[in-house]
């Protein structure tokens, strides 16, 4: 009985071990690092950051999912891969509730590194608007102003995202 006890325990105790915890929540990981541009509601700041509110409707078009995790405050955040996907994950849910798409497929560690790995979109503004046209298109929005799209954020010369 001892001996199967303590060998439970030594099992847990080794899956404690290789089981890396979460040192912050998704809530704490956006506040620390996307709350300066985005705001705490995702309202965005004007000029700087759009906003994330109903950023689940890119999920609806074809390149939108690949942008909301390509846009430079994501492919080149300081947070890893598996904490990167568990503040999209989390932004989604918070600031996009009832708009998530039923089959949504959370994004994964692998997903955003891939994602990373690709070159950076430097013309995230003309990307956003060809998203939001066919967001309105396809009716998922009433106007592409629903979501404001910041002048100033484009470099030029980067094609838009695959369909």
């Amino acid at each position: 009985m001892i001996a199967s006890l303590l060998g439970a325990v030594t099992m847990l105790l080794v899956f404690a071990a290789a089981t890396p915890a979460r040192a912050e929540s998704p809530q704490n990981l956006y506040t620390l690092n996307c709350w300066g541009c985005h705001r705490a509601n995702g309202e965005g700041v004007a000029g700087t950051a759009p906003p994330l509110i109903n950023a689940a409707d890119f999920l609806r078009v074809a390149g939108g999912r690949e942008y909301l995790i390509r846009v430079p405050g994501v492919s080149q955040s300081m947070l890893d891969d598996a904490d990167t996907a568990v503040v999209m994950n989390w932004v989604l849910e918070t600031f996009s509730k009832g708009r998530v798409p039923a089959d949504f497929r959370p994004f994964s560690a692998a997903e955003i590194h891939h994602a990373r790995t690709e070159p950076h979109l430097y013309d995230i503004t003309e990307i956003r608007t060809q998203l939001l046209r066919k967001m309105v298109a396809m009716k998922i929005r009433s106007s592409p102003a629903d979501a404001t799209v910041h002048p100033g954020l484009s470099s030029g010369g980067t094609p838009p995202i695959d369909e």
